[in-house]
């Protein structure tokens, strides 16, 4: 009779757990197309804004490894983690992927200007604010880079050298 009561227990949960394995398998299947997507539409987004599509994709991946729903310590939110005042001045919703994408290439191509063409300092500015990239230079001139924080100098690296972390 134990042996009956049992294996009636292991079928009964059995059934109730069936359906959340499903909705696991079907979330990581569905979740690995939604990151496809959006790569091509980071990578759509920085060609818009005349950027480097390469390195606007290793960048989003080093901010969120491409997850919409992403939200740092600091506060940062989405794809491209932007701080809310970042985003409401850019005038985007920063849960909206295509939003955030195209506003994250957007700011990335004005600073990009902004620091003549000088990709590093243009990264920086993104992940520490160009506050701190100026505060850098007039600390440290030409070696700039060193006067960041160690988070900035190893986001910059990882970036530009193609490594993900």
């Amino acid at each position: 009779m134990r042996k009956l009561l049992l294996i009636g227990l292991v079928i009964i949960v059995a059934v109730l757990l069936y359906p959340s394995f499903q909705a696991t398998a079907q979330h990581q299947s569905s979740s690995s197309s939604s990151v496809t997507s959006y790569v091509s539409m980071a990578r759509q987004a920085a060609t818009d804004a005349g950027i480097p599509p390469d390195l606007f994709e290793r960048q989003i991946q080093q901010e969120s490894k491409f997850d919409p729903r992403a939200l740092s310590k600091a506060g940062a939110q989405g794809i491209a983690q932007f701080m809310p005042a970042t985003a409401h001045s850019l005038g985007i919703d920063p849960w909206n992927p295509e939003q955030a994408l195209k506003g994250a290439a957007r700011l990335m191509a004005s600073y990009n200007q902004m620091y003549h063409g000088n990709y590093a300092a243009a990264l920086a500015a993104y992940n520490a604010g160009p506050g701190n990239v100026a505060t850098a230079v007039d600390q440290c001139g030409s070696q700039w880079q060193r006067c960041l924080p160690a988070e900035t100098q190893n986001y910059i690296t990882v970036i530009l050298s193609g490594q993900q972390h």
